[in-house]
């Protein structure tokens, strides 16, 4: 049985005036396990923020056998955001990355597309589980510039694969036993962040071990970290520790 201990969170946005592009789920038990997850509206379009939405929708709304399916979850929310974009005319581009967890007693099931990531805590680290959908990301993968070359050319956040009606479908899909994501202490921490958090935490990826393994501490701390530099987008991060009991 999979027991939620503590929860850490933020959703703010880069400018209040603005508004947040960003969508969210909290832990919220399904079946035998949990599931949350992280929504970016891709900000150049009308109706990311709706796009966004419309993705977690689906999150909300899904049970265990769907939760563990991420090629029909995907599909579902494609679907949803496909209508969205066809219920009004200057919506057509609307677009939104998604990263999702759902974690029962055997595995943690990911699904994801674009630059929001998945972190998963073990050994004192945070390990960085997920692979972005950028143009930096394929040129590396490609083995065309390292990420020293890279690190100043455009297209770093050029997204190469959302949820759009203008995109065919593509997404990231990963299943870890639990035996492989349980941390030396018993626990299973977990992370999800979008690109305006995850840019603050890449900087300096470091912090108390008593904070990486708390949940509300490394998201208070990071906030502070991201407030006191100045935020460079919308930021959200969802942080969950879990116990696994008999």
């Amino acid at each position: 049985m999979i027991n939620l201990l503590n929860c850490g969170f933020f959703s703010c946005p880069k400018s209040r005036d603005k508004g947040n592009q960003d969508s969210f789920v909290l832990p919220t038990p399904v079946g035998n396990g949990f599931v949350f997850a992280v929504a970016d509206g891709v900000g150049s379009y009308l109706g990311a923020r709706e796009a966004a939405d419309a993705a977690t929708s689906v999150i909300r709304s899904i049970d265990a056998k769907l939760a563990s399916d991420i090629q029909s979850t995907f599909t579902l929310a494609k679907e949803r955001v496909d209508k969205l974009a066809e219920s009004r005319q200057d919506w057509v581009n609307a677009a939104t990355t998604l990263s999702y967890c759902f974690l029962d007693d055997q595995s943690l099931h990911i699904g994801h597309v674009g630059d929001t990531r998945v972190y998963v805590k073990k050994s004192n680290k945070l390990h960085l589980v997920t692979k972005d959908h950028t143009q930096h990301q394929e040129l590396l993968d490609d083995g065309i510039f390292s990420k020293r070359e890279l690190r100043d050319m455009p297209g770093k956040s050029t997204l190469t694969a959302a949820i759009s009606r203008s995109l065919a479908l593509r997404f990231q899909s990963l299943k870890l036993p639990i035996n492989e994501i349980v941390d030396d202490n018993g626990l299973i921490n977990i992370y999800i962040m979008s690109d305006g958090a995850h840019h603050f935490w890449e900087k300096r990826p470091r912090l108390s071990i008593e904070t990486l393994s708390k949940s509300p501490k490394f998201a208070a701390s990071l906030l502070r970290r991201i407030e006191r530099g100045g935020p460079i987008d919308d930021h959200t991060l969802i942080g969950a520790s879990f116990m696994i009991t008999n």
